[in-house]
């Protein structure tokens, strides 16, 4: 007989990870059984085993054709389940960590404490832990792949799409054709649609199968109902008049019982509801929805999808890193969009969003600004200069005119212009405004950049140019402070010497 880790190896290779029972039988033949082993004698060796996946049966197998016998101990078995923990699902939220590493591993590991088994137990715990700390400090596994904290900000609208794609699948992987498709719609009906994601495109062809096979039952149902119905009226003529009453009454409960669920549900907006076998009219309201739905994905092309829904992710994304001026970027190539039903909502979003972020980096930039400000006060006199540049961001974050600056080089931003939150000197419009940026008198004019293609090209917009901030130096003013403290040094000298 062979070790217990080469039995696990030679059991894996031979059944893969889908195996429960504990032994394994296999002919000189090659011939492999699957099971139990009941009894053992000189001659032969009696098992049970699966004759199919849900069909048992038994028998007896001569020690002549068996080349070998694998017989597991419960903890191999049970290791066996517990080895599929890894690798984990994608979007595992850290309590489901802890709640499995309570449910199934610790018990195994209290159970079979101090075996091999145990040990390869509470390695997996310790992955499981790992990766229980990384989503309690903000990362996300997404498609198999960890994104930090950042990422996972910025990914948030694609995440939420991403969930829905895989429940799509699961729900097609359990033959849920009408729950696969129900799940789809929730691309369209969010608020914002998940429409521009960059799942949407793989969104389309999982419910263009789901459809495909929807399709064919929904053929399937419309041919046999003609004849369903015949044999249940065919079977009610020959029932007694007090039974065929009840029977005639179950008949009706239960497509009343039908009705009201549908009803329900077409009142919560949900256009794919289970048909009623009995029901013609049902089957070919269904039929309809669906030729309607593949005849409307059918004329979408998931290349030009997949480039304009990356487009758009882009300003999500570059919205939840904070980078307001690509952001402000990025919307420019996608605002086109906004009279397309499909896309609509995502810009408005997108726009809130844009012009929320502005607000925020103003607030910030305002705040560090008058932190800069009081520390660099004297005698309680603040920084005219620091100040000077807090006037023209609230300025323009008001819509209002920018105050003329007195420091050396500055100049006043063109009406309508806004600096970039939280960089001095930058002029970086608020979404949907003009894209001016006025270059400061005191600096060499800058080369402004092509800025990039817009999708579509009717969409195209400049990208605001960056204007290096002005340097300021605070020496003239060190200076003068310099020369006040000489002048109150000398007066008080004289003084003293008047007064002796």
């Amino acid at each position: 007989m062979k070790s217990s880790r080469s039995r696990i190896a030679l059991l894996a290779f031979f059944c893969g990870t889908s195996l429960l029972q504990a032994d394994i039988l296999i002919l000189k033949n090659g011939t492999k059984y699957e099971g139990n082993v009941l009894s053992e004698g000189p001659t032969s060796i009696r098992m049970k085993y699966r004759l199919t996946p849900k069909i048992w049966d038994e028998k007896d197998f001569s020690r002549d054709e068996i080349q070998e016998l694998i017989k597991q101990t419960p903890q191999e078995v049970e290791l066996i389940e517990l080895k599929k923990l890894l690798p984990t699902a994608d979007l595992l939220p850290a309590d489901r960590y802890e709640q499995i590493i309570q449910d199934q591993l610790r018990p195994f590991i209290n159970k079979y404490e101090g075996t091999p088994e145990a040990k390869e137990a509470e390695a997996i715990a310790a992955t499981l832990q790992e990766e229980k700390k990384r989503v309690s400090n903000g990362e996300t596994k997404l498609a198999g792949k960890w994104l930090n904290a950042t990422e996972t900000q910025a990914e948030a609208y694609n995440i939420e799409a991403y969930k829905l794609l895989v429940e799509m699948r699961e729900q097609k992987a359990k033959g849920n054709w009408i729950e696969s498709l129900q799940v789809y719609d929730k691309f369209l009906k969010s608020r914002p649609p998940y429409t521009a994601s960059t799942y949407y495109p793989e969104a389309v062809t999982e419910a263009m199968e789901s459809m495909d096979k929807l399709g064919s039952i929904l053929t399937k149902m419309a041919g046999e109902q003609p004849i369903l119905n015949k044999q249940r009226e065919e079977g009610l003529r020959k029932m007694e008049k007090d039974e065929q009453s009840r029977t005639r009454a179950a008949i009706d409960e239960e497509k009343n019982k039908w009705r009201a669920e549908s009803e329900a549900m077409k009142r919560n907006g949900v256009r794919w509801i289970e048909p009623y076998k009995y029901d013609m009219s049902s089957i070919s309201v269904m039929q309809k929805a669906v030729m309607a739905e593949k005849a409307r994905l059918a004329l979408v092309n998931l290349d030009e999808l997949k480039t304009r829904n990356e487009a758009f992710v882009d300003v999500y994304r570059k919205i939840g890193e904070e980078d307001y001026t690509a952001g402000a970027a990025a919307f420019e190539r996608i605002q086109g969009f906004s009279n397309v039903p499909d896309y609509k909502e995502v810009v408005a979003d997108l726009k809130a969003k844009l012009l929320k972020l502005y607000a925020d980096l103003v607030r910030k930039s305002q705040a560090s600004q008058a932190a800069i400000s009081g520390s660099s006060a004297i005698g309680g006199a603040a920084s005219a200069t620091v100040d000077d540049r807090v006037a023209r961001i609230l300025a323009q974050a008001n819509g209002g005119a920018a105050p003329a600056t007195g420091a050396p080089g500055a100049t006043a931003p063109a009406p309508g212009a806004a600096p970039a939150p939280g960089t001095p000197g930058t002029a970086v419009p608020a979404p949907g405004a003009p894209a001016t940026a006025p270059a400061p008198a005191a600096n060499p004019p800058v080369q402004q950049q092509p800025a990039p293609q817009s999708y579509p090209p009717q969409a195209q917009a400049p990208v605001p140019a960056y204007v290096p901030p002005v340097e300021e130096s605070n020496t003239q003013t060190y200076i003068m402070i310099g020369m006040g403290l000489l002048i109150v040094l000398f007066g008080a000298m004289a003084f003293m010497k008047k007064k002796g």
